[in-house]
């Protein structure tokens, strides 16, 4: 019951939020996936490595996917090739065992889910100027 109530939180989270807001909430969830997956090396719990990096391999992916080349120029290139090392680095601490692989990419998604709660900040101070 109260994961299903959970789940349409979420449900309900991502249909009100802007496209920014959505680029910021697959950040948190790929850097919880992460961490989780970070945790669940160090205990060796092969179950949730697997389940938490092949989350956060699946998020990576789609923000890279949602990348636009033309709109985005140089900028949507750097993430993709930040996008390469990150998703490298997943499979890397899979294969090997490796917390020590996630840091970096712990480090990485943060410093982009930081700058991307910038500019959704931005983007509601008109909004709520407006009202």
């Amino acid at each position: 019951m109260i994961a299903q109530r959970a789940n349409q939180y979420q449900q309900t989270q991502i249909m009100t939020s802007s496209r920014v807001q959505i680029v910021v909430l697959l950040y948190d969830a790929a850097v919880q996936s992460v961490e989780l997956a970070r945790h669940a090396v160090e205990t060796n719990n092969l179950a949730d490595k697997g389940r938490f990096l092949g989350r956060a391999i699946s998020i990576v992916g789609e923000l890279d996917c949602a990348l636009d080349y033309e709109q985005g120029g140089e900028i949507a290139r750097s993430l993709h090739r930040l996008y390469e090392y990150a998703l490298a680095e997943l499979v890397g601490a899979n294969a090997r065992n490796d917390a020590r692989k996630l840091e970096g990419v712990l480090r990485c998604l943060n410093v982009l889910r930081e700058a991307w709660r910038e500019v959704a900040a931005q983007h509601h101070a008109p909004l709520a100027m407006a009202r």
